[in-house]
């Protein structure tokens, strides 16, 4: 009974004012810069030694991880809150799939591996299909048990601008023509049941060429080596 109690409170102390905001700004030739911002309760972040320490936490994973190109990172306390404001750039998307697999991503806490989620990224024809889960159901034990009313004031929100616009996508709304999406996650929602943002994007003109080029030049290669086979057999004759 005691430990229910316990998980039971440092639930409550986690989510209780546990806001997150993300937004992403992706470029036609793949590069593209992020923005995030994380409130938790200041309580909560003392197991990993405050301020300091979440910041050491957070700088080191970056450092680790090459798909970022550059990134600032901002960790401070205002009344019972700890905020967290990371700044990023990055050179080929593609690459971001690859950030919540590497060792230096299983070093950070439980909960902030879960709050990142996982995403996969592929190719289907000429468009690019992009899955995203965020399973926090079972990062905070204990979290089924708070009422849903004292959750209502805080959220998941993911605002992605696009170099084109989707074709299909299950985000909250859309804008800029479908070139910008939003999805507003409750955190009681997120809490109870797992979250899956995707959607699907015509390449943009330079990945296009890049594939073309490629294929392009494999056609050629191709012919070269037929061409130059079929030389050999002639003088062999």
């Amino acid at each position: 009974m005691l430990r229910l109690l316990l998980i039971c409170v440092s639930a409550f102390m986690f989510v209780s004012c546990l806001d997150c905001h993300e937004e992403v700004w992706l470029n036609a030739d793949g590069s593209g810069k992020a923005k995030i911002q994380v409130n938790i309760p200041s309580q909560a972040a003392r197991i990993h030694g405050g301020e300091n320490g979440v910041k050491k936490l957070v700088t080191e994973y970056l450092e680790e991880t090459p798909a970022f190109s550059s990134f600032r990172v901002d960790v401070s306390t205002k009344k019972d809150r700890l905020h967290i404001d990371v700044d990023l750039t990055f050179e080929n998307a593609l690459d971001l799939s690859e950030t919540t697999t590497s060792p230096s991503f299983d070093k950070l806490p439980a909960a902030a591996r879960d709050l990142a989620g996982h995403a996969d990224v592929r190719f289907e024809g000429m468009n690019i299909l992009f899955h995203r889960k965020i399973d926090l159901t079972r990062a905070i034990p204990g979290s089924v048990l708070i009422p849903q009313d004292q959750l209502k004031d805080y959220s998941i929100e993911t605002i992605l601008h696009l170099p084109k616009a989707a074709t299909e996508h299950n985000a909250d709304s859309a804008s800029d023509g479908g070139k910008t999406l939003t999805w507003k996650i409750p955190m009681a929602k997120a809490l109870r049941e797992p979250l899956h943002q995707t959607f699907q994007m015509p390449l943009p003109l330079p990945w296009t060429k890049i594939i073309v080029w490629t294929v392009g030049g494999l056609v050629v290669l191709v012919l070269i080596v037929r061409f130059v086979r079929s030389g050999n057999r002639r003088r062999r004759r």
